[in-house]
């Protein structure tokens, strides 16, 4: 029984805590005395809810379902004990940290020991007294309240913290892009006058071997050396045809970098940018590997059709190369609540931890020399990132990479 006489005059109102939104804090009573489980829940409640079990087993069982905000069990009771009863609940993840008040009959030190051993935050000696009990009850829900706000200012600090690095990274790269904004116009600029004059003069090799081949021979077939000397000509009329497009590309990436301006935004659909960017990069290259186009179909988002192309062009570019004529490219347009998500996995053989950072950094290659600008990734970050889209990439050791392009369905013309 309750220590407090019956003309004792009515309970203080202790400053219980108020545990919203969620209601009031939840008691878990574990007690074998039907009577003194009645006078807990006559206590606690309504200011508590209370589950009111009889014995251990009962008790562990509800607890998860009940979620309690506060345990309080006897310390004798049939079957498993009390102090037996919170070790198990103190082994169980979700209830670990849930305070735990053991209750005894018999003020024995050593059954004090072990309940405090057994992982019990409070032990009371019946019988108890109202106000004592409640006080008790009291401070530890104030703790665990306490507590829970500690931990999640923890958890959003962390969160804070994550998203202040991805800004910092986010400034970094946007920096690195605006610094090599003025050089990259100047490039383009300086690429393009003799550039013209490359794809002129070997289009004129061309011809000029046809020509000396055709005032040589006289109908009768070229002198062995003479043939062989033209052949020549001609393959390095084809090399510089191709390097020239090659810094075609190279100008035209040069001057989106370059660019202050975007066009309007217009209604596009995600997966048809993809197939167009995907028939770009076939026209590029001779042979491709096996591509995996899955497109889940979906409203259109709002952005600029020419731009996105243009963005995904050296991602599914790089993502080919890597794969190799034998490999796989997996190609993914899928549906979000706000947007889309383009899925770009290749078979390759994946990008060194030690380099994965540095792969949207303007000019930065791993490929060899006279074979990749550095240029390509980076302006795909810049323009999806332009188009308020998010660009990201992962590549476990031995398993490919996979490029992650998030853009929102937003109205056209919206930021």
């Amino acid at each position: 029984m309750f220590g407090d006489s019956p003309g004792t005059p009515p309970r203080p109102s202790f400053d219980m805590p108020s545990f919203t939104p969620s209601g009031p804090p939840r008691v878990l009573v574990c007690d074998d005395s039907a009577t003194m489980r009645a006078m807990m829940v006559r206590l606690l409640e309504p200011a508590h809810v209370v589950l009111a079990t009889g014995d251990a087993e009962e008790a562990l069982a509800q607890a998860p379902g009940f979620d309690p905000d506060l345990i309080i069990s006897d310390l004798r009771l049939p079957g498993m004990s009390g102090s037996d009863l919170c070790r198990r609940v103190r082994a169980l993840p979700a209830l670990a940290e849930v305070p735990f008040i053991l209750v005894t009959g018999v003020p024995d030190p050593e059954n004090r020991v072990a309940g405090f051993e057994a992982g019990a935050d409070d032990y009371l000696v019946k019988p108890l007294r109202e106000r004592e009990l409640l006080a008790r009850v009291a401070s530890l829900l104030r703790l665990r309240r306490a507590n829970q706000a500690l931990e999640a200012h923890s958890a959003e600090l962390q969160r804070s913290s994550e998203a202040l690095w991805a800004a910092q990274d986010q400034l970094v790269m946007t920096g690195k892009l605006a610094s090599v904004g003025t050089l990259a116009a100047g490039l383009a600029h300086q690429i393009n006058n003799p550039l013209s004059c490359i794809k002129s003069d070997a289009a004129a090799l061309e011809r000029l071997a046809g020509e000396i081949e055709r005032l040589t021979t006289s109908g009768a077939g070229a002198s062995p050396p003479l043939g062989e000397a033209l052949d020549e000509m001609r393959e390095l009329a084809t090399d510089l045809v191709g390097a020239s497009r090659r810094l075609e590309r190279v100008a035209a990436d040069l001057r989106v970098i370059a660019s202050p301006d975007l066009p309007a935004e217009e209604p596009i659909d995600p997966g048809a940018a993809v197939e167009h960017a995907l028939l770009m990069v076939g026209s590029r290259l001779v042979t491709m590997p096996r591509i995996d186009l899955h497109l889940e179909p979906g409203p259109p988002i709002a952005s600029i059709g020419r731009l996105l192309e243009q963005g995904l062009v050296p991602i599914l570019e790089n993502a080919v190369v890597a794969a190799g004529p034998g490999g796989v490219v997996a190609v993914r347009v899928l549906q979000l609540d706000m947007g889309v998500e383009i899925v770009i996995a290749d078979s390759g053989p994946g990008i060194p931890a030690e380099v994965l950072p540095r792969i949207f950094d303007p000019f930065f290659t791993t490929r060899p020399q006279g074979q990749g600008s550095g240029v390509g990734l980076s302006v795909a970050w810049g323009i999806i990132h332009g188009l308020g889209g998010d660009i990201a990439v992962a590549s476990p050791p031995g398993q490919g990479a996979t490029f992650r392009i998030r853009l929102a369905r937003r109205q056209p013309g919206v930021g």
